[in-house]
């Protein structure tokens, strides 16, 4: 589902998962100091997922959809065990907004001034896709964008290739989807998968097995 979240509408920036949680009910000890929990503290706090002590007043967790550039945010939804539940909720939320922020005659200009790449075709595309007044005069400043990201080219003879750069990358993402929380003594760590690597493989490089051994894995989670 990540794949299918639109870019920021005030910044362009990334969608982020947030999770958090929020006190329900106020059964604790004769006393306790609630505040400290959220009650009367504000609304949630992203990353707020500590495990509460038995004595703490009962929460409920929460997931939303969120910019890590701007903060821009999406409401809270709860959920009981599956975060992705919640975040199936927010994902149609996140796309609903739309309001991006009108492109000026004088943001298109500075771009011109700069050295445009191939690796800019986004960002020009974009700025076009929120232009929506003055064409006739825009118009012509858009082409030369284009003309520019038609002539750039990019060299990757004297770098490192970019292929096993991209199938490593994507190794990470599988691991990194498939790792799990562990709680051990209120304190939570991240627990990466175990690979098994079958006896077939021990002839191969050490890079190449692991290499194989992720790529068996089962695909991550859309979440």
């Amino acid at each position: 589902m990540y794949e299918q979240l639109y870019p920021c509408d005030h910044c362009g920036g990334r969608a982020t998962v947030g999770l958090s949680q929020r006190v329900v009910a106020e059964i604790g000890q004769a006393g306790f100091d609630y505040g400290q929990f959220g009650r009367h503290a504000g609304p949630p706090r992203i990353g707020d997922t500590l495990r509460r002590p038995p004595y703490a007043p009962q929460t409920e967790r929460l997931a939303c959809i969120y910019c890590a550039d701007c903060g821009m945010s999406t409401p809270w939804f709860p959920y009981a065990e599956r975060e992705a539940d919640a975040l199936k909720q927010a994902a149609p939320v996140w796309n609903r907004r739309l309001n991006r922020p009108k492109v000026t005659e004088g943001d298109l200009r500075d771009l011109i001034e700069k050295e445009l790449g191939a690796c800019d075709a986004q960002m020009v595309i974009d700025m076009l896709s929120r232009n929506d007044e003055d064409w006739e005069t825009r118009g012509p400043l858009f082409k030369i964008l284009a003309q520019r990201l038609v002539d750039a080219s990019v060299s990757t003879i004297d770098s490192w290739p970019i292929d096993p750069v991209l199938r490593d990358a994507a190794r990470y993402r599988k691991l990194v989807q498939l790792v799990k929380w562990l709680d051990v003594d209120g304190n939570r760590y991240i627990q990466f998968p175990t690979i098994p690597t079958p006896e077939e493989h021990a002839d191969l490089m050490f890079e190449n097995r692991i290499s194989v051994a992720i790529d068996s894995m089962p695909d991550r989670d859309r979440w």
